[in-house]
């Protein structure tokens, strides 16, 4: 008989599943846990916030495609890393969240730092529990391993008393289970034979997250190259989703209910691969048309027709039921030549001098990048402007982010996506974004991980004045803002990123972008580049 304690149970967890990293911020309850870390091979990756280290596990786990482990400190440190927890439930991303406990033996008088972590932690997971013997440990690590994995992947929460690190079990069995899962329903000749019978240019293709979890980008090209149907990708779509430079693509649809419709009205038929078409603001209509047939295609029951009513709604794993829909349609296995990129649009679009000269820079700066470079964006007022130039460049890796809603998560994104790839990914974010996760900088210096930030200074939030009068009637010039400035005193984002560790220059002119970004892909750790906006 085999005894081991919690602590080495986490040693055998980590060993067996070959886990390189474990990404947290450490509290009281956690020291144990660490002191198990601390003994085995995985590396701990340090952040200065909760928040940070939560979005930074999620790029490291989208990239790689398989769980990250994130260690959290109980119920405050639970809250603090809630919003991108939640960001990571709503985008699919596979996580195991190991949330410190007080010693088992003392929660009965209600001790500083014991509190209901379960139920804090539910409404930001897909399962949570709480350990209430060491004797459950090793089987807790290993279903909520394995429940992250399963369809629809997303973070999962285990609590564990500090005690239970300490103490000795004969129960230590774990098994690395292989998961099959690539089940093509049987009936998708249905799907097949409606699809079909839509007329010529009537048929929508929308494509969410997991088109591009499950690396079937292409699929959806051939799919819709034999059915001559137009390519959207879906709103708030997380990472790539489509072929940018495919000449059926049409763009991402729009984050409006009334303008979804709009554009899908044009259509009898839409075949949704993967969770939903998101939306971001009502404005006076539903998003899909009452008249529009929807066929679904997703690897989770709980997705279909959630949303709004399906015609058909088909199950199976997206790789493989794509890949099979393509060949039942007699799809081209050579794809078509690729959408020319319009340069001199671009540049008409988007001119060097006039009232919103920086854009230019903006455009510069993606000039200088590979097109295979992750583009990661946050809610800022230049969200629209990024996406756009990057779509029309043709880059195949555009992460919009926040689908959860919560800002902070775009910067310790690109630093997990950096870490994963060993290339640096380019976040854009605004200055007053940048302050919900700036310590994410740290970590990319601490641990010399390559990682390109984009800042756009105009010490306001814009984003949300413009929604303001939006909603209000009114204009930018004539309306009196309530927490909407922050200057007198303006930050100092200079000193602030250079205080975690991160390179900083100017962009000034379309002159020095070769230079500053040569400089910033090259460096291994954080650069932060600064781009003033005008008001």
């Amino acid at each position: 008989m085999t005894m081991r304690t919690g602590g080495e149970l986490i040693q055998d967890f980590l060993q067996t599943y070959d886990i390189p990293y474990v990404f947290g911020n450490p509290g009281t309850t956690e020291t144990t846990f660490l002191a198990a870390i601390a003994n085995s091979k995985a590396s701990y990756i340090l952040s200065l916030h909760e928040s940070s280290a939560v979005g930074i596990a999620a790029g490291y786990a989208m990239i790689t495609g398989k769980p990250a482990i994130v260690s959290l400190h109980t119920y405050p440190g639970l809250a603090n890393g809630m919003f991108n927890m939640r960001n990571a439930l709503m985008s699919g991303v596979p996580l195991l969240v190991i949330n410190g406990q007080q010693d088992s033996r003392f929660l009965i008088h209600n001790p500083v730092l014991g509190a209901p972590n379960v139920q804090l932690s539910q409404t930001a997971t897909k399962y949570a529990y709480e350990v209430t013997r060491t004797d459950d440990l090793a089987i807790a690590l290993q279903r909520c391993y394995l429940q992250t994995q399963l369809q629809p992947t997303g973070p999962v929460f285990l609590s564990i008393p500090m005690d239970f690190m300490l103490e000795q079990t004969e129960h230590t069995t774990f098994k690395n289970t292989r998961i099959i899962d690539d089940a093509v329903p049987q009936g998708l000749d249905e799907a097949v034979k409606a699809l079909r019978a839509v007329p010529a240019g009537k048929l929508a293709i929308v494509a969410d997250y997991a088109v591009g979890a499950a690396q079937s980008i292409s699929s959806v090209s051939r799919i819709a190259d034999a059915l001559g149907a137009d390519v959207y990708a879906a709103p708030f779509h997380v990472q790539g989703t489509v072929d940018p430079l495919h000449p059926r693509f049409r763009g991402q649809l729009p984050g409006e209910t009334k303008a979804i419709n709009a554009t899908l009205s044009r259509y009898d038929t839409m075949l949704l691969v993967g969770e939903k078409v998101d939306s971001f603001t009502y404005n006076g209509a539903q998003a899909l048309p009452a008249s529009l047939k929807v066929i679904q295609i997703s690897p989770a029951p709980s997705q279909l027709g959630f949303d709004f009513p399906c015609d058909i709604a088909v199950v199976g794993d997206i790789h493989a039921t794509l890949s099979a829909l393509a060949v039942a349609l007699g799809a081209p296995s050579v794809p078509p030549a690729p959408r020319q990129i319009d340069e001199a649009a671009l540049d008409a679009k988007y001119p060097p001098s006039g009232p919103h000269a920086s854009n230019a820079l903006i455009l510069n700066v993606l000039r200088q990048l590979d097109r295979a470079t992750h583009i990661v964006t946050e809610g800022s007022s230049e969200d629209a402007i990024v996406q756009d130039m990057a779509v029309s460049l043709g880059f195949r890796n555009v992460h919009f982010s926040p689908r959860g809603g919560g800002l902070g998560w775009a910067m310790p994104l690109g630093v997990g996506i950096g870490l994963a790839s060993g290339k640096p990914a380019v976040c854009f974010v605004g200055d007053g974004g940048s302050m919900f996760s700036i310590h994410a900088l740290w970590t990319a210096a601490k641990h010399r991980i390559p990682a390109v930030f984009v800042c756009f200074v105009n010490h306001e939030y814009r984003l949300l004045k413009d929604l303001w009068c939006n909603a209000m009637h009114t204009d930018i010039a004539t309306t009196h803002f309530v927490g909407m400035d922050f200057s007198d005193p303006n930050l100092d984002l200079k000193a602030i990123a250079e205080g975690f560790g991160a390179r900083v220059e100017k962009i000034v002119n379309s002159e020095n972008v070769p230079d500053v970004l040569s400089r910033a892909l090259s460096y291994a750790g954080p650069s932060f580049l600064l781009i003033d906006r005008e008001p």
